[in-house]
């Protein structure tokens, strides 16, 4: 009696699973005019940064209580004069809407990181100011990230891979 059954596909290695969601994600273009090499460079690229945003999301929320986004901000508002900046600056400084940054700092507020009041010079306006504890947190939680961003990628390429992300990346962000 023989077996009819079909075998399984062969397992594939993840850099083949990241390549073919390229060809996936972009069709018969893809197949035809990207070999493989340029497939895995752009979905490896999209996939290493989903991996460690969701790996610095996860470290920030379960030990600080705060976002990529959150920490972006409070980052800002320690490196600001008197650690204030209007909430539309912050938005701006941010790329993230104003609405989108109101909700945000009210959340901030409740953590007693930041603390809002109305602009002196424009009272239509609102200024964000990191706290005393803000600092505290920011600075905390800023180590902490370069430490899994360092471990999870820095430290893991050579200077000249480096030299090569930062000098394509450089470019490819120059000509938008």
């Amino acid at each position: 009696m023989s077996d009819t059954s079909t075998p399984p596909p062969p397992t594939q290695t993840e850099s083949e699973r990241i390549r073919a969601r390229a060809l996936h994600m972009m069709g018969d273009d893809a197949a035809v005019s990207w070999d493989a090499d340029q497939a895995l460079a752009w979905e490896g690229m999209l996939e290493l940064g989903r991996r460690l945003r969701r790996r610095a999301e996860d470290m920030l929320m379960q030990d600080y209580d705060l976002s990529v986004s959150m920490l972006g901000m409070m980052g800002r508002l320690r490196c600001a004069d008197r650690r204030t900046l209007r909430q539309s600056a912050l938005a701006e400084a941010m790329g993230l809407s104003v609405s989108r940054v109101s909700r945000v700092i009210d959340l901030l507020e409740e953590r007693g990181v930041v603390q809002r009041t109305q602009c002196p010079s424009d009272g239509r306006a609102s200024n964000v100011t990191l706290t005393d504890a803000g600092i505290s947190r920011t600075t905390s939680a800023q180590h902490a990230l370069f430490e899994v961003v360092s471990g999870a990628f820095a430290d893991r390429l050579s200077p000249n891979e480096t030299a090569t992300l930062a000098q394509v990346f450089g470019r490819l962000l120059a000509e938008g």
